[in-house]
């Protein structure tokens, strides 16, 4: 027998084989681990066999998410208007001459806002979690595709918040609600101020605060919220009618281009060709067109009298109604690209990771402290622009 036993031994055979499943949890079956509670506004509840149920709204936790939001942007709108009467009130008092200068009536209207109110606002929004839209990059005829449509939207805004605003007044004879005060501003002042103020700075600010700091942190709710949201508080922004309105629609295109691109250069570069041909073009128009004269000529139904002007201002004639032909060309081919694009189902609206219960969507995302106060203020602004 010892011998028998050793003789196994040396062969490599033990008098007890291993168990088989040593080391390897009860039935070969892997163990379950419940997951990580990542997204705040639900829960895992555990059963008694440590098997996660399925996950619960928090209604509460999601109302403080967009609380917050509306929160950081009705901070950033406070804190720059304070700092611009500030420093309204301090040139009126001791230097006046200077409120005169069209410079600084720019820099009063929009540093506040770019050196002290965005940091602010960036700084309240790191306590919301943000979520980044992938990277996918466009042909060259993609963007130019993008950009009539663009245009194509602030145009059509532009008309739509024409007739509200004419229909206000048509109620109010005294309210100002068709009048664009920007666009009045920009026509009586200086070319590099424009370009500057309006066609690089503001542009720049403007995408990082309604589109990459405000879209990634709505991302997770999905792209329908998140254009509509982003819109909504980009016309608010503007305050006032017109350009509330085409804001509007600029705003909510821009954040459906940065969602499926994930590229904030790109929505930059369409804000400011837009801002571009709304400001700089049409002042070099006026710089170098008699206006009035045009519109004498064109109203007359006297073709002498138009062919005497367009003999006299031939340079001034051709490219005033260049302009007035490229507009409507973009117009048109905007929508165009747009009705395709929809009827090829290359439009692609996703779901966001978190869900809101159709039932408390409105009540989640606007009636919040922060949203409301946002609005509010916003609505504010609108009325004193429109009946002040």
């Amino acid at each position: 027998m010892d011998g028998n036993n050793n003789q196994f031994g040396q062969q490599g055979y033990s008098r007890q084989p291993q168990d088989p499943y040593a080391g390897i949890p009860p039935y070969n079956y892997p163990q379950y681990q419940a997951p990580q509670n990542v997204y705040p506004q639900y829960g895992y509840p555990q059963n008694g066999f440590g098997m996660p149920q399925i996950p619960f709204f928090d209604e509460r936790a999601t109302r403080r998410h967009f609380s917050n939001i509306g929160m950081s942007y009705f901070a950033f709108w406070v804190i720059s208007i304070i700092v611009g009467n500030a420093i309204a009130l301090f040139l009126y008092f001791f230097i006046p001459e200077a409120t005169e200068i069209y410079l600084v009536k720019i820099l009063v209207g929009v540093l506040p806002m770019y050196v002290v109110g965005t940091p602010i606002c960036w700084l309240l929004l790191q306590r919301v979690p943000a979520e980044v839209p992938e990277k996918h990059s466009w042909n060259f005829w993609q963007i130019i595709g993008g950009f009539t449509v663009a245009y194509s939207m602030i145009r059509i805004g532009d008309i739509i918040g024409t007739y509200i605003g004419s229909v206000i007044e048509s109620f109010f004879p005294s309210a100002t609600a068709t009048t664009n005060n920007v666009q009045e501003l920009v026509m009586t002042g200086e070319m590099w101020v424009n370009v500057l103020a309006m066609v690089i700075v503001g542009p720049v600010v403007e995408e990082l605060l309604f589109r990459k700091f405000l879209c990634d942190r709505l991302k997770p709710y999905g792209d329908w919220v998140t254009i509509l949201v982003t819109g909504l508080m980009f016309g608010i922004f503007h305050g006032n009618v017109t350009q509330g309105v085409y804001a509007f629609f600029l705003g909510g295109f821009l954040a459906y281009i940065y969602l499926r691109t994930g590229n904030i250069f790109l929505t930059i570069g369409y804000h400011i060709a837009v801002n571009f041909m709304g400001s700089v073009i049409p002042m070099l128009l006026i710089n170098f067109t008699d206006t009035d004269a045009l519109e004498a000529a064109l109203t007359s139904g006297d073709n002498y009298e138009l062919m005497g002007f367009v003999s006299e201002n031939p340079v001034s004639f051709f490219g005033y109604m260049g302009f007035v032909i490229l507009i409507y060309v973009l117009i048109v081919a905007g929508l165009a690209v747009l009705v395709a694009t929809i009827a090829r189902g290359h439009v692609f609206i996703k779901p966001g990771r978190l869900t809101i219960p159709s039932g408390k969507r409105f009540s989640c995302i606007i009636l919040n402290v922060g949203m409301i106060l946002f609005i509010l203020g916003g609505i504010a602004e609108i009325l004193f622009s429109t009946f002040a």
